[in-house]
This record gives structure tokens, C-alpha cells and sequence, in this order.
């Protein structure tokens, strides 16, 4: 007979034994969801880089950009990045000189609600999308991506398209938006705090009507704050605060590397640069600097160089350290045991 939790049992169980065993459980969690951040970090299939390679673009000092939520690169205006601030915020879209950080053109945002405006980014018809879908709070049913040509330097009052949005997945925070500058396509990334998911959005997007975010099942890490692509469409980059993981759209959003970020005291924004080498990064707060890190994506590999499965696991067992990769599933069980039966111990001691 299979299995089933006993929640008469449960709450059959004396309340002060109820409460030993909450935070043994909470403790589980946490170890879990570490020891699975470490799997995802050893796959055999990423590339690590290392920060040192990171160097400060220019700093933010500007006191209207205190909570930078959205981040593009132009193509077109060399030296040229545009910004955003979120909820709370004027509805407007800053142009950054990248050699100074200096503000050097302001695009008031006019007619639209404005509301929490997340994410930035530029498609390859010239058109900068707005993001205005963060709902920390999951009440929102008024989500809508805004679009509008892309401002370049010099001020300008611009009353933006306004494409209504809803997710099939339900009430989202969604903070990060991927635009494929050589394609029609484009998805958002969820932001949760078990993981996230990237939707797709269809090609056509009303401004009469609204559209929906569909699900695509490729799974991405806890508290995604920003994404962007690759120039040529191939790569997504997705950040968290912490690090930035690489993966290739033409591959069902399969896991190709890694990027480790510079420490930022809140890492809100990510821009692919137009070259496709290296991504700005920002961070939240007054006076914070744009980092400049190196991006590498992989290189196409022939079916000739892929190597056997044998030598795979051997680079995953030696990631894992003396434990190997086959001891996680055995680990990651036997801290839960450990951990379950300390709780049910204490509380036995307890009573007697």
C-alpha cells in the first residue's frame, strides 16, 4: 500500500511536539534547496567564468536613478543605454552615456498606468518594450508591456503603445523580459521564490485586446530579477541577485553556462551588449556602478567532440568533491532522516 501522509495523525500530535517539528522541517528545506543549488551549479554541460574579469563601466550617480529596475543597450546609439526605475518611480526612460553614466536624454512616459515596470528591452526593429508586470504582492490583473521607438538622446514626451497582459499561470511578479532581436519571438521569466518558468508570449500583440503568456515548462532559479539576449537570438541570459545562467533558446532553454556576477547590494538589471561579449549589470540604490562582465557562450559542438558519457560523469563526480554525484540523492535523503528524527527525539525527551 503506497504511502500517505497522516494528517489526523498530525494533528492528533501534542501542539508542543507540533511546533518542535516545525523548524527541523524548515531546516530540511533549507538544506535541500542548498544542496540542490549545488547540483545545478556542477552539471557537466556549463561553463563557469570567473568575476575578476568584471570592471566598473561607469557609476549612477544621478538621484532620479535610485531603484534601476530595466536595462538596454542600443544598438544604434553607440555608447547608449536606456533605464528604468520601478514601482513608485516617474513614468520615464533614462539614456545613459556608458562612458560616464551621465543622463543624456529624458522620454516621459505619458497615458499609461505605470504601475511596476520591471524589465527593458530592445527588439530588432528598433521598438524598446516596457515591462510593466512586477506584482510582488500577486494581486494584479492589469499587467501590459508598452512599446514605443527607441528614444535615442534628448528629451521627448512619448505616449507608448499599451499591449494588456495576462499569464496562464495566474497572478505573476515577472521581472524580466526577453525580446529576440532577430526574431518576432518573445517570452517573460517568472520570478518565485521556488523557481521560475519562462512563458512565451505570442508574436502578435493587440493593443485592443489582451494577450496571453502561455506556459513552456523551462524551468529557470529562485528570484529571477532580469534577462536579455544574444545579439543573433541564440542565447538567453537570466540573473538573479546573486549570479546569471546562460541558456540556448534553439535548444528548448537547455542550460549551456553560468556567469558569476560582481556582489551588488540589490541586482536588479542585466544588458547583453551589442557585440555580444560581455553584459552591464546594475544594482538598486543610489550611486551604484554598471558593471561590465565578460560574456563567453558556448561554441557550437560537433557530434564527433561531444564526450562520452563516461567522461561527463567523471567531470560531475569530481565537482561533487569525495562524495560523487551518485551520493546526492543518498545525502540530500539522509540529512531530511537526520533531521526528522532529531525533531521526533527532542520532543520524545521532552515528554518523558
Amino acid at each position: 500500500m503506497p504511502w500517505r501522509p497522516c494528517l489526523s495523525c498530525w494533528w492528533a500530535m501534542n501542539p508542543r511536539h507540533r511546533r518542535l517539528l516545525i523548524p527541523g522541517l524548515l531546516i530540511t528545506l533549507l538544506v535541500v534547496v542548498l544542496l540542490a543549488s549545488l547540483v545545478g551549479r556542477a552539471g557537466a554541460a556549463t561553463s563557469s567564468q570567473d568575476p575578476a574579469g568584471a570592471t566598473v563601466a561607469c557609476t549612477v550617480d544621478d538621484p532620479r536613478i535610485d531603484e534601476q529596475s530595466g536595462l538596454a543597450v542600443s544598438a544604434a546609439y553607440p555608447g547608449t543605454a536606456y533605464v528604468i526605475n520601478d514601482s513608485g518611480s516617474d513614468p520615464a526612460v533614462y539614456a545613459l552615456d556608458l562612458a560616464t553614466c551621465e543622463v543624456v536624454g529624458v522620454t516621459e512616459i505619458e497615458d499609461v498606468a505605470w504601475r511596476d515596470p520591471e524589465a527593458l528591452a530592445l527588439g530588432g526593429d528598433g521598438t524598446l518594450w516596457i515591462a510593466d508586470t512586477g506584482d510582488n504582492d500577486a494581486v494584479r490583473d492589469d499587467a501590459a508591456l508598452y512599446s514605443l521607438p527607441e528614444p535615442g538622446r534628448g528629451d521627448d514626451t512619448v505616449t507608448p503603445k499599451v499591449h494588456p497582459l495576462v499569464f496562464e499561470t495566474g497572478r505573476e511578479d515577472v521581472e524580466a523580459l526577453l525580446v529576440d532581436p532577430s526574431s518576432p519571438a518573445m517570452w517573460v521569466v517568472t520570478k518565485g521564490w521556488l523557481g521560475g518558468e519562462v512563458l512565451a508570449l505570442p508574436d502578435d500583440l493587440p493593443t485592443d485586446a489582451v494577450s496571453t503568456a502561455t506556459s513552456t515548462g523551462f524551468e529557470v532559479p529562485i528570484l529571477v530579477t532580469d534577462a536579455a539576449m544574444t545579439p543573433d537570438g541564440h542565447y538567453a541570459v537570466v540573473r538573479t541577485y546573486l549570479d546569471a545562467t546562460i541558456y540556448d533558446v534553439r535548444d528548448d532553454f537547455a542550460k549551456v553556462g553560468s556567469v558569476t556576477l560582481p556582489t551588488q547590494p540589490q541586482g536588479e538589471t542585466l544588458a547583453v551588449e551589442p557585440d555580444g561579449t560581455s553584459v552591464l549589470v546594475g544594482s538598486e540604490g543610489s550611486g551604484e556602478p554598471l558593471y561590465r562582465v565578460p560574456l563567453v557562450t558556448p561554441e557550437p559542438v560537433e557530434p564527433a567532440d561531444v564526450a562520452p558519457a563516461d567522461e561527463v560523469a567523471d567531470d560531475v563526480d569530481a565537482a561533487f568533491g569525495p562524495f560523487g554525484s551518485a551520493t546526492l540523492p543518498v545525502l540530500i535523503a539522509a540529512t531530511v532522516v537526520c533531521l526528522l528524527a532529531g525533531s521526533l527525539l527532542l520532543a520524545r525527551r521532552r515528554r518523558s
